[in-house]
């Protein structure tokens, strides 16, 4: 893989970073429909950094190399902090989990204390990709809030949080449609 500084990987050198870190094989088939929402959402978007979009999708469980654990999107940057890659790859990486995750509910978790909430909209539309998908398999909108409702509550930051993502994309659409 050609090393440049801080660079956006390449659909087809994400597949080598993730096979040199070992990421699981189920673990590369969910990134890779991940990256197929995310591509579907993204593609007819004026103002989105495709490119960036695919990178993130494909990259954003490289961590589940190291743990299955909410931490993995911590793991997933230090991974790739030593290859290099762009730093708006690595902000996907880490605010991809759950619907966002705020300083304050991040400290909770055990996180280190930070903001993991989606601010770009390619940060944006790789989580909400990756909460559409259930393992390997894509799932709806409705399928999705109605498995995390039961989890975390009808009520919860998280449902709040899949909404709002939603609604952001959505909008986004209406002003920046191609």
């Amino acid at each position: 893989m050609q090393k440049r500084n801080k660079h956006i990987p390449s659909e087809e050198e994400c597949y080598i970073l993730l096979r040199k870190y070992k990421t699981p094989p189920n673990v590369i088939r969910h990134c890779e429909v991940v990256t197929k929402i995310a591509k579907r959402i993204a593609s007819p978007l004026k103002g989105v950094n495709l490119e960036l979009v695919v990178a993130g999708a494909m990259l954003h469980d490289i961590g589940r190399s190291v743990t299955h654990s909410i931490f993995h999107a911590i793991e997933g940057v230090k991974i790739l902090k030593k290859e290099n890659i762009s730093e708006k790859v690595l902000d996907i990486v880490k605010k991809h989990i759950g619907t966002g995750i705020p300083k304050k509910e991040a400290k909770k978790l055990g996180l280190p204390e930070d903001d993991y909430v989606p601010k770009t909209i390619e940060e944006e539309i790789v989580s909400f990709a990756d909460n559409c998908s259930k393992g390997e398999n894509e799932i709806s909108f409705e399928e999705a809030k109605k498995l995390f409702a039961k989890k975390f509550g009808h009520d919860s930051y998280v449902v709040k949080g899949f909404e709002r993502q939603k609604n952001r994309i959505n909008t986004w659409k209406k002003k920046h449609k191609s």
